[in-house]
C-alpha cells in the first residue's frame, strides 16, 4: 500500500485506488480481504436419510434431480428467514443464522427454518414416492454458539463459520431420528419459551466422551410471554401517571396510540405489563400481539393478529374462524367479508366468492414457488379496514373500547403507512390523528 494507492503483488507497480488491473502487467488487483470475525450463531444441518440407497435404487441422475429440488427448497426457506447456506454436502446442506449479518433471534429463524424445511421435504418426498416408488426423510440438528465466521482460503471459497459449534450441530443431525428436528441444550435454552420441545433426553454423540442432552423440536406457535409474578415497579411514576391518563382517555372514547422508545433491557416491556394490569382492573378489554423481525415483508400482519385477538378466532380453524366471523358481522355484504377473511388469514383456499364478484385482493408472491406468504395489496385491505369502521359508525356493530399492546413494533416495514393504524381507530369517537399519538421515552 503507497499513498497514491495500492501495489501490484506481481510487479510492485504503483496503482490507483480504483484500478482492477495493473496498468503494467495486467495482473488482476485482488479486493482487500474482510478479517474474519466472531458471531453468536445458530447452525442448522439437514441431511437425507439413507441417501446411499436412494442412489442405489434410482440412478445418479435421477438422485442428481432429487437432490437440486430438495437444495433449492430448502434454499428458498434458508433465506425466507434471514439464513445463509454455507454449504451443500450432496446429500444435505449446512446453513448459519447470526452471519455475515447478526440476528438478535438466530435461534428461533433457525427453528423456523427447520419446520419449513421438513414440510418442504415431506412434499418433496411424496413426489419421489409416487415416481419412483423410495422414501425421502431428512434429519435436521440445530446448535447455538460463538463461532468464527468469514471467508477462509487462500482463494475466495465462499463465507463460512468455524468452531466446535459447527460439529454440534452436525452431531445433533445424527442423533435426530428420521423427519426429526434435535436441538442441543444451547438452541433449546434460547427458545424454550417460544416452540413446543419434547422431553429433555440425553445422547451419545461422536469425539464426545459423556452424553450431552438434546431436546426434539415439536412446533411452533405463537409465542407470548408467559405470565409472571412481578415485583413492585419503582421509579416509573411520571410514565405511569401519563399512560394512565392516556388510557382515561382512551375508556372515554378518544382513540390515542402511544410509542414507548428506549434501549434493550431498560423496561419497556414491565412498563406495558403495569399499564396493561390496570387496564384490566378497570375491565378493559386487552389484546395483546407481537412483531417478528422475519415476517416484516408481511404486510397488515400486526394489525391482522389484534383484529383475530378481537374476534376470538385465535386457535381456530379457518373454517372455524370463518363462521365466528360471520356470527360478528351478519349483516355483512359477501365482497368486505372476502376482503377481512384475507386480512384475517381465514380466506378459503377453495376461492368460493359470489358469482359476478371480483377477485378479492390483489396479491403478488413474496416466496417465489412455494407461495406460503403473500403480499395482499393496500387497495383491498384498506376497503377491508374502511368499511369495517363505517360498519361501526353507523351502529350495526357494537362499539367498544379496547386497549392493543404491539410488542416489537420496530419491526413493522416502513412501507406500511400509519394511516392503516388510524383507519382501526375509526372504531373510537375519535380517530387517531398526530396530534392524538404519543411518545414515551423509557430512558429519562
Amino acid at each position: 500500500m503507497t499513498a497514491a494507492g495500492v501495489a501490484c503483488a506481481a510487479c510492485g507497480f504503483e496503482l490507483p485506488p480504483t484500478a482492477k488491473f495493473c496498468l503494467e502487467c495486467g495482473t488482476p488487483i485482488a479486493a482487500p480481504e474482510k478479517p474474519a470475525e466472531y458471531k453468536q450463531v445458530t447452525v442448522l444441518f439437514a441431511d437425507v436419510v439413507h441417501s446411499m440407497d436412494i442412489a442405489a435404487a434410482v440412478g445418479p441422475e435421477r438422485l442428481r434431480e432429487i437432490m437440486t429440488e430438495l437444495l433449492e427448497r430448502s434454499a428458498l426457506v434458508v433465506e425466507r428467514y434471514g439464513g445463509t447456506v454455507n454449504q451443500f454436502t450432496g446429500d444435505g446442506i449446512m446453513a448459519v443464522f447470526g452471519a455475515p449479518i447478526s440476528l438478535e433471534d438466530h435461534a428461533l429463524r433457525a427453528c423456523l427454518t427447520a419446520m419449513g424445511v421438513q414440510r418442504e421435504a415431506e412434499r418433496l418426498a411424496a413426489e419421489v414416492k409416487s415416481r419412483d416408488g423410495v422414501t425421502l426423510q431428512l434429519r435436521i440438528g440445530l446448535n447455538s454458539g460463538q463461532v468464527i465466521a468469514g471467508e477462509i482460503g487462500s482463494k475466495a471459497a465462499g463465507y463460512t463459520a468455524i468452531g466446535e459449534q459447527v460439529g454440534m450441530a452436525q452431531r445433533m443431525e445424527s442423533a435426530a431420528p428420521p423427519g426429526g428436528l434435535m436441538l442441543s441444550e444451547s438452541t433449546a435454552r434460547l427458545v424454550e419459551d417460544t416452540v413446543a420441545l419434547g422431553d429433555a433426553e440425553v445422547v451419545q454423540i461422536k469425539g464426545v466422551d459423556t452424553p450431552v442432552k438434546a431436546r426434539l423440536l415439536r412446533a411452533i406457535g405463537e409465542h407470548y410471554p408467559h405470565s409472571r409474578r412481578e415485583s413492585r415497579l419503582v421509579g416509573r411514576t411520571r410514565e405511569l401517571n401519563f399512560l394512565t391518563a392516556v388510557l382515561d382517555e382512551a375508556v372515554g372514547g378518544a382513540g390515542c396510540a402511544v410509542n414507548i422508545v428506549g434501549p434493550a433491557g431498560i423496561g419497556k416491556s414491565r412498563l406495558v405489563r403495569e399499564v396493561t394490569a390496570i387496564a384490566t382492573r378497570r375491565h378493559v378489554a386487552v389484546f395483546t400481539t407481537y412483531c417478528e423481525s422475519h415476517a416484516s415483508d408481511v404486510s397488515f400482519q400486526v394489525i391482522s393478529r389484534i383484529l383475530r385477538a378481537a374476534l376470538g378466532i385465535d386457535g381456530l380453524a379457518a373454517d372455524a374462524a370463518r363462521v365466528r366471523v360471520r356470527e360478528q358481522f351478519a349483516d355483512a355484504d359477501d365482497e368486505d367479508m372476502l376482503l377481512f377473511d384475507d386480512l384475517l388469514g381465514i380466506g378459503d383456499s377453495a376461492g368460493h366468492r359470489p358469482r359476478g364478484a371480483a377477485p378479492a385482493i390483489e396479491c403478488t408472491d413474496q416466496l417465489g414457488r412455494d407461495g406460503t406468504t403473500r403480499t395482499c395489496g393496500l387497495r383491498g385491505r384498506g376497503r377491508a379496514l374502511d368499511r369495517r369502521g363505517e360498519r361501526v359508525d353507523d351502529g350495526r356493530v357494537p362499539r367498544r373500547h379496547p386497549a392493543d399492546t404491539v410488542a416489537d413494533a420496530h419491526h413493522i416495514p416502513s412501507r406500511i403507512p400509519w394511516c392503516a393504524d388510524a383507519r382501526l381507530r375509526r372504531t373510537s369517537d375519535r380517530a387517531a390523528t398526530p396530534e392524538s399519538c404519543a411518545r414515551v421515552d423509557a430512558r429519562r
